[in-house]
């Protein structure tokens, strides 16, 4: 197994890789209708392949695949013996079709379904997918902290929520701690790091997330494959010039570090005082091995700002 440096997620969550894998594609865009054994093989080896880069953190969610994503990680452990015990798995809950529900009896039966087919006791962080307006925050607290009181997981966290949603949220949790907000950001995403600047672009995602000791899981770190320099880009794609910018200083980095475009990225990430984890989403085995390689990647300040400068599309004032 390689080695990845680790951190804490949260304050006194798990101590994990500072690379995960996002699970959203490992049964190969299959449904439990036609989730094939060819389909299961492939996760199996994507699931081998991320060990063997030294990633410990593996994050889904139940609408991956309509639930054929958590359905074949199982075979994925089972394929490994022992493994359990040595890998933090996250998974989340709450998209429903064509709404949002976190209810706490719905909270309770969506981990429920998730220990099930994964044929797990517990999952080690349950996160809350997308924010439901039509819930008010004190029952989504509630069905968080009978979770973790009834062991079925045994740290929360939030995906794609504000800080105003997170301070509501912990009004009602009686001091459990929220360790994870999984957000997007990447070179084509800047928003998160926008605050204070351009408040109407910005959340205070970042700066709330290190004031709170909420570890941020980055989901799309590559800007969904743009990034990886190996997409040509269309004519009519509406971040074509930012992406032709960004791509270029990628390119001169990745020359100087002896890397490539997608490890720059990557590590463009890692290097964030908020101690950013990038969720890499693939089922290749030789994709996942070149993500795990960011971490080798040294960034200074000054290369920071260089690609923050190409992806802003002006110079720091």
């Amino acid at each position: 197994m390689s080695s990845i440096p680790l951190q804490k997620v949260g304050v006194d969550g798990p101590t994990v890789s500072r690379i995960a894998l996002g699970c959203m594609g490992i049964s190969s865009g299959a449904t439990p209708e036609n989730l094939t054994q060819d389909k299961i093989d492939t996760a199996i080896r994507a699931f081998k392949a991320a060990l063997e880069a030294g990633i410990t953190v593996f994050d889904h969610a139940d609408i991956y695949g309509r639930t054929a994503s958590e359905i074949v990680f199982k075979s994925c452990l089972q394929a490994v013996p022992g493994v359990r015990e040595k890998i933090t798995i996250a998974t989340k809950c709450g998209i429903r079709h064509g709404f949002y529900e976190l209810d706490a009896d719905y909270i309770l039966r969506s981990i429920e379904g998730s220990l099930t087919r994964m044929g797990l006791d517990y999952i080690d962080i349950y996160q809350m997918h997308r924010p439901d307006p039509f819930a008010h925050p004190r029952e989504t607290a509630k069905g968080l902290k009978a979770v973790v009181e009834r062991g079925l997981a045994r740290h929360v966290g939030v995906s794609n929520y504000f800080p105003e949603q997170i301070r509501a949220l912990e009004a009602y949790l009686d001091g459990l701690p929220i360790v994870s907000n999984q957000i997007s950001i990447s070179l084509t995403r800047l928003e998160p790091i926008y605050e204070g600047e351009l408040p109407w672009l910005g959340s205070g995602v970042l700066d709330f997330a290190m004031a709170r000791g909420i570890t941020p899981l980055a989901y799309s770190p590559l800007g969904r494959g743009w990034l990886s320099g190996t997409r040509d880009i269309p004519a009519d794609n509406h971040q074509k010039e930012v992406l032709h910018s960004v791509l270029a200083e990628l390119r001169a980095q990745a020359k100087e570090k002896n890397a490539t475009p997608t490890q720059v990225a990557l590590a463009w990430l890692l290097a964030h005082p908020a101690g950013i984890i990038p969720l890499v989403g693939s089922n290749d085995a030789a994709h996942i091995a070149e993500a795990a390689g960011a971490s080798d990647v040294a960034m200074s300040r000054q290369d920071w700002y260089k690609l923050w400068t190409a992806a802003r599309g002006k110079p720091v004032m």
